[in-house]
């Protein structure tokens, strides 16, 4: 089953990042773009495309398609999310008003309830009337696709709490054995990452109505499928902490727009991120605040993922009122955050990296010359890798080789980003599955962690930007410190699926620095890639 999450998540990565690109450059020819010209709520100044979400869609329907069977449940999800995606291309095209837009979720809602999504055992209600536990359902997944809706207002903010979320219901599912709400959150969490590599501040697309509608579709339907499991004794209320950061944006906007007289389904700028930004937080800045935010969350959930309701519920009302009080207060007595002077900040933080420049111009080299050899040796090590994956790594070595030497339209760096990624996800795989042993292992992971210090003080030693970290990394961390280490997926030997993530984020990172090092260094590198991908076949 292990391979089947493999293959789910490398399809709609790799898909992911080969339509967004095309997305961003035809994206006025598809009449969805983003045009900021006379409305005071939009935080850019300039038309951006917002065709990301049907990357992101057609990237994880492919990727499902293919590993998962069609049955009743699967044909009522994806029914219900073609209903709300068309409703949500419409809406980014013409604009909607509210009332047509809520019809078309509300219609999206009911066919994926016909299909059986219910919250048939209802938190905190014993012996719950159908009427009533229907009711629940349609209103709270109503509220979730809204709530994520409303909170696609900054770079980055709806795709990375979404993707949060899917990682732990993956986790969740996992562990109730329930392989087909774990193969739908990792195909859509490999196309939200891949989103994420263009939307990340500052962005260059938006994912639109139709992806932020689809995600808080998506994310509802899972958390209500993995927490209805009758395999785990699991809090029917943990869709409530796995969505808390969109439903208490709901919480908190309704009174407000109740007190400034403003029509409840219409847009402003009075939500859960735009309140924090008062505080005089840069945009980046905020994103990463809600990303703490949900991970505090997320990493709660899971702890009390066994307890009763109850207990859950008096958690996310402390969680809220203390967040919530905060945020009034801190508006309320006119509080702002000290404002930093950007380069300067950045000055003093780099003053010691910066006596040891001399190493800069040597860095590139190096890190190229370090990667080659470490995708060489896991080609040659991963004799343990399938047959099948062997015979398709040749046969996408041979595309990407006649891709680089055939076609020149093809931007360089999305070639030498699709065959490292994939190059680098394979042979890690490959290698991890292959290398056994304590002590074989250990040298391996010590000598990775020695590349990502290195890589640290290569960034900090050049003025440069030809590498940094944003709030994307804060999501890498996430998922390496809190939710890999809970992955119940053994790849054998005692080998847990935490090391092959190490491994592969590691070297990704790497292969990232070396690409941003010019066209030469992108060239090297790329043919590597494809040559170390060649090198499997001499284990067949």
């Amino acid at each position: 089953m292990e391979i089947q999450y493999f293959y789910s998540f490398l399809i709609a990565l790799v898909l992911s990042l080969l339509l967004i690109p095309v997305l961003i450059k035809h994206s006025a020819r598809l009449h969805l773009v983003d045009d900021p010209a006379g409305n005071t709520r939009k935080l850019h100044d300039h038309t951006m495309p917002r065709s990301g979400g049907l990357g992101i869609i057609l990237a994880a329907a492919v990727a499902l398609l293919i590993v998962l069977p069609l049955n009743q449940s699967l044909f009522s999800f994806l029914l219900a999310c073609l209903v709300i995606i068309c409703f949500g291309l419409i809406d980014d095209v013409v604009e909607l008003k509210p009332l047509y837009k809520l019809a078309g979720q509300a219609l999206g809602v009911g066919i994926a309830m016909a299909g059986g999504m219910v919250i048939t055992d209802t938190p905190l209600i014993t012996g719950c009337p159908g009427w009533l536990s229907h009711s629940v359902t349609f209103i709270f997944v109503l509220g979730v696709i809204n709530g994520v809706n409303f909170s696609d207002g900054m770079d980055g903010l709806a795709a990375g709490t979404t993707l949060m979320a899917l990682l732990l219901i993956f986790v969740l599912a996992l562990e109730s054995s329930n392989t087909e709400v774990a193969a739908i959150a990792l195909a859509v969490s490999a196309g939200v990452m891949g989103f994420l590599r263009f939307n990340t501040h500052p962005a260059r697309i938006f994912m639109g109505d139709a992806g932020s509608q689809f995600l808080g579709f998506v994310v509802a339907w899972l958390a209500i499928s993995v927490s209805q499991s009758e395999t785990t004794p699991m809090s029917t209320l943990m869709p409530l902490l796995i969505l808390g950061i969109p439903v208490m944006d709901i919480l908190q906007v309704i009174p407000v727009r109740i007190h400034k007289h403003l029509p409840l389904p219409g847009p402003d700028k009075e939500h859960f991120h735009h309140q924090i930004g008062k505080l005089g937080f840069f945009q980046y800045e905020v994103v990463a605040i809600i990303y703490g935010l949900q991970a505090l969350l997320l990493g709660s959930a899971y702890l009390l993922r066994f307890a009763m309701d109850y207990e859950l519920l008096l958690f996310y009302a402390a969680y809220v009122a203390v967040i919530l009080g905060a945020l009034y207060w801190g508006n309320s007595r006119g509080w702002r955050v000290r404002q930093w002077v950007e380069g300067d900040r950045h000055e003093r933080r780099n003053r010691i990296f910066r006596r040891i420049s001399v190493l800069h111009p040597y860095s590139g080299k190096f890190f190229g010359i370090t990667l080659t050899l470490a995708l060489a040796a896991a080609a040659l090590l991963g004799r343990a890798l399938p047959s099948a994956l062997v015979y398709l790594a040749l046969l996408w070595a041979a595309v990407l080789l006649c891709i680089k030497l055939f076609s020149r339209n093809l931007w360089p760096l999305a070639l030498g980003r699709l065959a490292t990624y994939t190059a680098t996800i394979l042979l890690v795989y490959g290698m991890t599955l292959s290398v056994h042993g304590p002590l074989k292992n250990a040298v391996i992971n010590g000598g990775l962690l020695l590349l990502a210090v290195l890589l640290g003080v290569s960034i900090r030693t050049t003025r440069k930007a030809y590498f940094w970290l944003n709030t994307q990394d804060l999501l890498v961390l996430f998922f390496l410190v809190m939710l890999a280490p809970q992955l119940p997926i053994d790849l054998g030997l005692g080998l847990p699926a935490s090391v092959l993530i190490f491994r592969t984020c590691v070297l990704l990172y790497a292969c990232e620095y070396v690409l941003a090092r010019g066209d030469q260094a992108r060239a090297r590198l790329t043919t590597a890639a494809i040559v170390a991908l060649a090198l499997l076949g001499v284990n067949l």
